[in-house]
């Protein structure tokens, strides 16, 4: 993956979501993991085209990061569906960012809400 300032690896995530649609019988095709990033994506920057590299990361940001991913990963293990995934990651993800430090506020960072 070329998201190098994600301070997470999705490989776990990435094999959820390829173990979830194989009990389906269903194929996992690069686009479906495009998808899960653009999901992490929105629940950190509120957008699915968001982008890592303008956020300033610190250790209750990357810490809020690797929750949402790991909420994700369960989620997907549950067969929660996408749609309800991103809103519970988006809310984790401020959720967080708002009992962290003032510093790693959603706002502070550029994040939208």
């Amino acid at each position: 993956m070329k998201h190098a300032a994600l301070p997470i690896d999705l490989s776990v995530m990435q094999t959820a979501l390829k173990v979830y649609r194989h009990s389906l019988g269903k194929e996992t095709k690069p686009h479906h993991y495009a998808n899960e990033v653009r999901l992490i994506n929105f629940a950190v920057t509120g957008s699915r085209e968001g982008c890592y590299r303008h956020l300033h990361l610190n250790r209750e940001l990357s810490r809020a990061i690797r929750r949402v991913v790991c909420l994700n990963m369960q989620l997907i293990q549950l067969h929660v569906q996408y749609q309800d995934r991103k809103q519970s990651c988006r809310s984790l993800f401020l959720k967080a960012t708002a009992a962290a430090s003032p510093d790693t506020d959603a706002n502070a960072i550029g994040v939208k809400k």
